[in-house]
């Protein structure tokens, strides 16, 4: 397998992996209520698992977006913004408040919390909104289906920015954004628009 496409893929893959076994291994942790940064929180049990995992997710969509970089300058963009800011949110890690007290020592973090959510939903909203970049100036199955995971995304990521407890909904808009860019990233990789198409003007590639 082409190894761009085996980064592509394993990012998303492992990254939902983490934030599911590592939710369930945690008593206290809810599915459904808490986001997946505090699963690397300060104090929380393996939070360099799921750090790990944010890396390579970060990887993955940076790969995608170098791949976009021709079909569409929007969403690559986009996804590289979104793959800086989850790097960001590694490094300034979130602290375990006191309804995390069952599964993870609460601590005091109130600088790294403030940028770390900055950076959450700078890359939340980069994903959400890169699929539909796509559509900008371009057509066709990768616009198609860019728009139909935007119209996803950004109701649940107004959901959760909204709602208490809507961790649920931040899961959603995670998986849906770094799959479809998996995909596309895939798409183009193996598809036959592969190469550069020589009739490709300038304000093509802008």
């Amino acid at each position: 397998m082409n190894p761009r496409a085996l980064l592509l893929l394993a990012g998303p893959a492992l990254f939902t992996l983490a934030w599911l076994l590592l939710g369930w291994s945690h008593p206290g942790y809810s599915q459904v209520e808490d986001s997946i940064s505090v699963l690397a929180a300060y104090r929380a049990p393996w939070a360099w698992v799921m750090s790990a995992a944010f890396v390579l997710q970060a990887l993955s969509m940076a790969t995608a977006g170098v791949l976009l970089r021709r079909r569409s300058g929007w969403a690559a963009a986009l996804l590289l913004v979104n793959a800086a800011a989850t790097l960001v949110v590694v490094a300034a890690r979130i602290p375990c408040g006191p309804d995390d007290a069952a599964w993870c020592l609460p601590s005091e973090h109130p600088t790294s919390y403030a940028v770390h959510v900055v950076a959450a939903t700078l890359a939340l909203t980069s994903l959400s909104l890169a699929p539909a970049a796509t559509a900008v100036r371009g057509s066709g199955g990768l616009a198609s289906s860019g728009l139909a995971a935007s119209v996803v995304m950004v109701p649940l990521l107004v959901w959760f920015a909204a709602a208490d407890a809507a961790g649920w909904a931040e899961k959603a808009v995670v998986t849906v954004g770094i799959w479809w860019a998996a995909a596309a990233g895939v798409r183009i990789l193996v598809g036959p628009g592969r190469q550069a198409d020589p009739t490709t003007t300038e304000r093509d590639l802008r």
